[in-house]
């Protein structure tokens, strides 16, 4: 199965270490008029879909009457959460281009240029993103007191969202966030089958939108670019998001949550999945039986 735009682009621009790279940043229009203006959240969980737009179920820091959940109600047993100190930066990524190790920027500076950014491609697979205006981010002092309200409610989480799809079983891993960088514009593009040694990624400057750069390929290649761009407009386009990774596996009956950032990971996984196996062998004698078990990671991957 070959791999949609969105896996491409998040798994080749994930080095630069700023979190999990969206492919779609804009904000759903289906969400409330403050998410239009300001962008995800912290506390928002939902899923990335396939098309790399992250689509918010709710947010445990607000209340079960706000807007958000309006539409669609809360998980069973919400209480919101407060979420603590927060740590916030003007200039978290500065204005230019991130991208992939494979992709090379092109630097000649006393030669005339075919655009203002000129790249050279050395990997079959690569992506990249350029912000004309550079990033702001914003930071929850201390993620991990969100990890027991995950331990505590990822089932439930699990079983709504399960149920605002409609489907059986839920293919996706859900996100907890509890950070994110955000821009005013942005052009990004991602590639996998570059076979050609002599391809250019270009970017200009568009000529009706100063703001925004347009990307162009030699090969076959996707880009997107945001359609703001000026600089007194709204940074509410999140590029980056940070936070907890969910994964409930249907393969071991009972609940359990790898504390894969705490000291002694290894031993504590192997203590867990032990009396996971335990319990499995319980469930075919009838004696006990749980419906999963779940993976908690910090900041996604």
């Amino acid at each position: 199965m070959r791999d949609s735009l969105q896996d491409v682009y998040a798994k080749h621009l994930q080095h630069a270490d700023y979190g999990y790279p969206l492919w779609m940043p804009e904000p759903m229009s289906t969400l409330p008029q403050d998410y239009q203006d300001n962008g995800l959240q912290i506390g928002d969980v939902g899923s990335v879909d396939s098309m790399g737009q992250f689509d918010v179920l709710f947010n445990i820091c607000k209340r079960s009457d706000s807007l958000l959940h309006g539409p669609h109600g809360v998980p069973k047993n919400f209480q919101p959460v407060r979420h603590g100190d927060v740590k916030f930066s003007d200039n978290a990524i500065y204005v230019g281009p991130i991208h992939s190790p494979g992709i090379k920027q092109v630097l000649q500076p006393n030669k005339p240029r075919l655009a203002e950014y000129e790249f050279d491609p050395s990997t079959p697979a690569g992506a990249i993103l350029i912000l004309p205006h550079g990033a702001i981010s914003t930071e929850l002092l201390s993620p991990e007191q969100f990890r027991r309200v995950v331990a505590e409610n990822a089932l439930d989480w699990y079983e709504f969202a399960k149920k605002r799809y409609g489907i059986q079983d839920l293919d996706r891993s859900l996100y907890l966030i509890t950070g994110f960088y955000k821009a005013r514009s942005w052009s990004l593009g991602s590639f996998s089958n570059h076979t050609d040694d002599t391809g250019k990624i270009l970017a200009r400057r568009d000529d009706d939108n100063s703001g925004i750069y347009l990307l162009e390929f030699t090969f076959s290649a996707g880009s997107r670019h945001s359609h703001g761009g000026d600089k007194d407009g709204s940074i509410n386009q999140t590029v980056f998001i940070t936070g907890f990774r969910i994964t409930v596996r249907n393969c071991l009956p009972d609940p359990v949550v790898l504390r894969v950032t705490e000291p002694q990971t290894a031993w504590s996984t192997f203590v867990y999945l032990f009396q996971a196996c335990l319990n499995r062998l319980r469930s075919f004698s009838g004696i006990h039986k749980q419906p999963a078990a779940i993976t908690v990671e910090n900041s996604p991957r």
